[in-house]
Formats: structure tokens, C-alpha cells, sequence
């Protein structure tokens, strides 16, 4: 279930009731913390992503991001 999610969340800005009721999962059987060692969005862009860095105050941001603020 959560491999299914991180493909389908991968790089979109869709939000996590969107993919999960396309894909017919109940929201109130995840386990966010198992979500998140998958994938996560970033704090600066909200889009969803595998490779996330952590910015100067230890929030996951995308490497676009990261550029874009000189780190």
C-alpha cells in the first residue's frame, strides 16, 4: 500500500486524500510515520518527493528548492 502511494504522490503536488481516494485506501489506516521514511513533500514547495534535503531550519525541502536558496 505504501509503495502504491509513494508512486502515485511522486512529484505531483496532489495531496494525500486526493491519491488515497483515487486509489481506495482509507485514510484512517496509515501509519504516517511509514509514509514519510517513503516519501514526504517539501516544506517550501509542497510538491511530493523520494529526495528530500533537510534546509537550514531541518525542514525536508526538494533539491529544486534547495538551488533556488543557495545551499
Amino acid at each position: 500500500m505504501y509503495q502504491q502511494l509513494k508512486t502515485n504522490l511522486n512529484k505531483t503536488y496532489k495531496s494525500l486524500y486526493e491519491v488515497c481516494s483515487e486509489l481506495g485506501i482509507d485514510m484512517n489506516n496509515l501509519d504516517l510515520e511509514q509514509l514519510t521514511k517513503l516519501i514526504d513533500q517539501c516544506t517550501h514547495c509542497s510538491i511530493w518527493s523520494t529526495k528530500l534535503i533537510p534546509d537550514l531550519d531541518s525542514n525536508p525541502i526538494c533539491t529544486t528548492c534547495a538551488k533556488l536558496i543557495g545551499l
